[in-house]
């Protein structure tokens, strides 16, 4: 298997998803999700986005129903990471980052 790689990012109305990301839904078990990136050599960093964006940017999706979220930027943190989905769910906008575990000797 190939492991997972960073690609271009280009973003409708602020949502994307990787290429080579499976199509997991509700459904798809949490266990299989950690296995997936468990086997790609990382794991997924969450960053919700009513925890994350400017309050202007909250209230405009929440209180005014705009689903536009491309003036929200989400950055993780972890070193090598890279973006592999944001996403709406029931609780609002969500991006997923995948974090390589750190290898040693390096």
């Amino acid at each position: 298997m190939n492991q997972i790689q960073a690609v271009t990012v280009e973003r409708d109305e602020g949502y994307w998803t990787h290429p080579d990301l499976p199509e997991w839904d509700e459904g798809t078990p949490r266990a299989e999700c950690i296995a997936w990136a468990a086997a790609n050599g990382g794991d997924f960093v969450v960053i919700w986005f009513e925890a994350d964006a400017p309050e202007n940017l909250i209230e405009r999706y929440f209180d005014d129903g705009d689903i536009d979220i491309s003036d929200w930027n989400p950055v993780c943190d972890k070193v090598g990471s890279f973006l592999l989905s944001i996403h709406d769910t029931e609780d609002g906008p969500v991006a997923l980052f995948f974090a390589p575990n750190e290898q040693e000797g390096k």
